[in-house]
């Protein structure tokens, strides 16, 4: 558990669990955050500032606000990879849904199947098929085991699943 101290005020930091892909993914986007895209921003800023008056030129804004941007990203991952604790081996029953595994289900209402990788909740993108461990379809899944069902409280109403499949990931 890492703590933040804050003047008298102490912060309990919760690790944040992530695979190996991801915190890979996180290292990646760092690396280029801070060697390509702000040393790039810096160089407008420097050649923005050479337009004269500061407060009233555009590109000069643009330049800085896109800065701020990257800046408040580049500390966001740096907090992330600080709380950091990645995945290096699993002792959970590979019959079971469990962190980084795949599982494969059927929605009952529309008979589709779909496939879904259950991630940490800083790697989830629904689109691409990652659902966070904290989504409520990845809590009402977490435990199962194939045959069995879940109903999920979604926007569009209730949803019934079947776990078809469990495939644990390689590490």
């Amino acid at each position: 558990m890492t703590y933040l101290y804050v003047g008298l005020l102490s912060f309990q930091m919760e690790k944040i669990l992530l695979t190996r892909a991801g915190y890979e993914n996180l290292l990646q986007e760092l690396d280029l955050l801070s060697q390509v895209e702000r040393p790039q921003i810096v160089q407008e800023l420097q050649e923005a500032a050479h337009g004269g008056r500061l407060e009233k030129n555009p590109d000069y804004q643009s330049a800085l606000a896109q800065r701020q941007k990257v800046d408040r990203r580049i500390r966001h991952i740096q907090q992330i990879l600080a709380n950091a604790e990645v995945l290096v081996g699993s002792n959970v029953n590979p019959t079971r849904v469990g962190f980084n595994c795949r599982v494969r289900v059927r929605n009952l209402g529309a008979g589709q199947e779909k496939e879904f990788k259950i991630v940490s909740a800083v790697e989830a993108d629904a689109a691409r098929g990652l659902i966070s461990k904290t989504a409520p379809l990845g809590r009402a899944l977490l435990g199962r085991g194939p045959g069995e069902r879940v109903t999920v409280k979604t926007p569009g109403g209730f949803r019934t699943y079947q776990i078809l499949t469990i495939e644990m990931e390689e590490l």
